[in-house]
């Protein structure tokens, strides 16, 4: 799903991949690990396609194989950039769906 919505999001090759003005840099450190990112993906509501936010997705190593990252005992790091207001039961109720 990342793979996919990242072209929907203009993904580039550049030090940084933006999408909806909302930047993710290559890489970051997590407790000592260097991450890449994998892939970024847009995450729309209703039939309307209300923009929700903005998420990206950091492996130690990339792959498009997502049962590979998945099964992957090494750190994974996913970043969720709202970019509309979201209440917290809303929240809670769409991890529950």
């Amino acid at each position: 799903m990342l793979l996919a919505l990242g072209t929907v999001c203009g993904v580039q090759t550049a030090h940084a991949k933006d999408c909806l003005s909302v930047s993710f840099p290559d890489q970051t450190t997590v407790g000592g690990n260097t991450l890449t990112l994998n892939g970024l993906g847009l995450r729309q509501a209703t039939m309307l396609k209300v923009n929700v936010y903005v998420v990206g997705l950091y492996v130690a190593k990339p792959s498009t194989d997502a049962n590979a990252i998945l099964a992957a005992p090494a750190p994974k790091l996913l970043i969720l950039h709202f970019v509309r207001n979201v209440g917290r039961s809303d929240l809670n109720k769409a991890w529950d769906e």
